[in-house]
């Protein structure tokens, strides 16, 4: 009978370890706006394309912004080309 309780004292640990972890939901995720998506997006068109000038960057970054509202389900590469193309 004594043997069950540190296995259920276990399974309960893991339990409460799981609920904790999954609280981590997008929606307690921040909401950036256009502009700070477009500073992230600028900021990782430089550190990836050094030689591009900064209107192909902008124009870039517009694509996949665009690309995200219209289809936030596919994620979008800092070439605006969704993976596996």
């Amino acid at each position: 009978m004594f043997s069950n309780i540190p296995a259920m004292l276990l399974v309960g640990l893991v339990g409460i370890s799981a609920q904790a972890l999954a609280d981590d939901t997008p929606a307690d995720q921040p909401v950036l706006t256009h502009k700070q998506k477009m500073h992230d997006c600028m900021a990782k068109q430089r550190a990836s394309n050094g030689g591009m000038s900064s209107q192909d960057m902008r124009k870039a970054c517009e694509n996949e912004l665009k690309t995200q509202q219209d289809h936030p389900s596919i994620p979008a590469t800092p070439n605006n080309v969704p993976p596996g193309k």
